[in-house]
């Protein structure tokens, strides 16, 4: 309804057509469009910023653009090597040949410092603080390489796969994927619990903002009010000594204006309570709403404020049971504030009468801590009651305050009311004082009347009640000055339990700040070992295909080698010459299958001394995330705990 006819309620602004009556269109107009709207609301014009993503898809993010699909050209059918790489294939999950990890020739270009590092997903651009740990991780993984090719230059491959050992160097790589897959994991918890703090901290200052904002555009609002009065009192200075046709019709202005604002204020509460109603029932479809003419004069029921007393009686019911509830916890406040101010006063008179009395046995001196540590006990419970009450009383006056607004129109109505009952509670009061001088006066007169052995036994019995009234007020002082004392001493503790609670929370701050720190490295550590992971899969992934291209080559010479001896020994007798030549490369080939069982046995060798290293090195990467873990929630443990005293 407010999208089309945009009824405000209140005049912070100066408006073009003051004088037109809101009240006046037709009800058909109002009746057929629901109060409650049936559509969701529009998107904000400020929306949120986007949230950063979870480190649980940055880091699947990171895993799916690591892995790449390489085309490995498929082996042939050898009954040697079946076992051995469906072995590997278990174990590591590679296609076959990739149970060995092989580096040679020395034109390979993709090494560890001629490619630029991998950036983290959740890398940002100014943690610089970190590049002196990645400039050693790189000297360390280039000493490495390099040992691993002097070991490997000319490598060539005759023998067949199963009489290779590999094992410790497959078990090595599967300690490594299993480093790295729960060092990912350790990081990913921590990196979700720093952007949580972070998301906080920006709703939080997302929250400030807007309040500024509201606060700002209040203050022009009451200053656009104050110029707004200001200019209504010059104009009504200047205006003192118009016409009285003039004041005529600023009267007949004003009335309309009352008019409307009476006619907007009854139509907005008839969209209140019509807003409840269809929250509570259907809604009545278009056969059943039967709305007044578009054209032609409006009737006068629809302008007559009694005609419209249901609903306004319904919402005035409302308005009676907010105002008795916050009547009820205003009195109970009163009444827990008087108590508060006798208990104040009787305090002050202990002080003084202890102050003045003599000193107190160790009996007396034990029952008085008994007895304050059941008062500090009724003060707990009269401390929780009265935060209930507070908080009752809160809910109240945020309700209240929500209908202030709406009920301000109406103490101009109540104004009236209000001189009336003033004008009987005069009268009352009148007949309230005749009536207390008739009492003082029956009064006198019954005290005259009495006899004077009456007045003494009388005058006996009121003093011996006063010495026990005495007696027994002493006794209060003196217990109640024992609770004052445990009292203050209770404050000066929680005094100090708030200095403490306050350091131990800069302290929590700031390691806060270092395990932060320490989650950047750690971070840049990972995408390190990110990058000499995938260099290292690069590099099997060649030396697999040169290695393919050694057997076929070796199988190759094996058939010609058959084939030449059938020949040998067909022409024996004839190309004695031939066979020499033969003989001589066979012991040549002898020779070079030494040498390159030689040369595999040192590539093995080193292969399994970085698998080691590599081990080694994510042992102790696992070591240090869990320490920074456990650091993580010590501290997460701490925050709770201070939290939890701050409640």
């Amino acid at each position: 309804m407010s999208s089309k006819f945009n009824f405000s309620f209140r005049r912070r602004e100066k408006k073009e057509f003051r004088n037109i009556a809101h009240g006046l269109i037709p009800a058909a107009t109002i009746a057929p469009r629901p109060a409650v709207p049936r559509t969701p609301p529009p998107r904000s014009p400020n929306p949120s910023p986007e949230r950063p993503r979870s480190a649980l898809a940055a880091a699947i993010l990171s895993s799916s653009l690591m892995g790449r699909t390489v085309a490995i050209p498929p082996p042939r059918q050898r009954s040697y090597s079946e076992s051995d790489c469906s072995r590997a294939d278990s174990q590591t999950g590679f296609e076959p040949y990739a149970a060995t990890a092989l580096y040679a020739r020395d034109a390979w270009a993709d090494s560890v410092t001629g490619r630029p590092p991998v950036p983290s997903p959740g890398h940002s651009d100014d943690d610089d603080d970190s590049d002196e740990v990645e400039g050693d991780e790189d000297h360390v993984y280039q000493s490495l390489e390099r040992q691993s090719r002097a070991d490997d230059i000319n490598v060539v491959y005759a023998m067949p796969l199963k009489h290779r050992k590999v094992q410790s160097c497959v078990f090595g790589g599967v300690c490594v994927w299993s480093a790295l897959s729960l060092l990912r994991s350790t990081l990913a918890v921590q990196q979700a619990l720093v952007k949580e703090l972070r998301e906080q901290t920006q709703i939080l200052a997302q929250e400030k903002e807007t309040l500024e904002k509201r606060c700002l555009q209040q203050s022009q609002h009451i200053e656009h009010l104050r110029q707004e009065l200001c200019h209504s009192h010059t104009e009504r200075g200047n205006s003192t000594g118009g016409s009285p046709e003039l004041q005529n019709l600023r009267a007949q202005a004003q009335e309309l204006v009352d008019e409307n604002d009476g006619l907007k204020m009854t139509v907005h509460r008839l969209n209140v309570e019509l807003s409840r109603y269809q929250a509570r029932f259907r809604p009545l479809t278009k056969d059943e709403i039967k709305g007044l003419p578009v054209k032609g004069p409006a009737p006068p029921w629809l302008l007559d404020m009694k005609y419209l007393s249901p609903l306004l009686l319904a919402y005035e019911d409302h308005l009676n049971a907010k105002d008795k509830l916050l009547k009820s916890c205003e009195e109970e406040l009163q009444g827990l504030r008087a108590r508060t101010e006798e208990v104040i006063q009787e305090n002050e008179k202990l002080h003084a009468q202890v102050n003045k009395s003599s000193t107190v046995s160790n009996k007396e001196w034990r029952h008085l801590q008994e007895q304050a540590r059941l008062v500090l006990e009724e003060n707990q419970v009269l401390i929780e009651q009265l935060e209930l009450q507070h908080a009752k009383a809160k809910e109240a006056h945020s309700k209240h305050t929500l209908e202030v607004c709406k009920v301000s129109k109406q103490l101009m109505l109540l104004e009236s009311e209000k001189q009336a009952l003033e004008k009987e509670l005069e009268v009352e009061r009148k007949e309230h004082h005749a009536l207390k001088t008739e009492f003082q006066r029956v009064r006198l007169a019954l005290e005259h009347s009495l006899s004077l052995a009456e007045h003494n036994t009388v005058t006996d019995k009121l003093k011996r009640q006063l010495q026990d009234h005495e007696r027994l007020k002493n006794s209060e002082v003196e217990e109640l000055l024992a609770r004052v004392s445990a009292l203050e001493a209770e404050r000066k503790t929680l005094l100090l339990d708030k200095t403490n609670l306050n350091t131990n929370i800069k302290h929590m701050e700031t390691e806060l700040q270092l395990s932060q720190q320490a989650n950047r490295k750690a971070q840049k550590r990972i995408s390190v070992l990110k990058q000499q992971v995938e260099d290292s899969l690069e590099k099997e992934l060649i030396a697999h295909q040169y290695l393919a291209n050694i057997v076929t080559l070796a199988e190759r010479t094996t058939h010609e080698r058959d084939q030449l001896m059938h020949m040998a020994s067909t022409l024996e007798k004839d190309k004695q010459g031939i066979l020499t030549r033969i003989i001589e490369s066979t012991v040549s080939l002898g020779k070079l299958q030494e040498k390159v069982k030689v040369y595999k046995q040192q590539a093995s060798a080193g292969v399994c001394a970085l698998g080691r290293r590599l081990h080694e090195q994510e042992e102790d990467f696992a070591g240090k995330a869990a320490n920074y873990q456990r650091e993580i929630r010590h501290l997460q443990e701490q925050l709770h705990g201070a939290l939890q005293q701050k409640r």
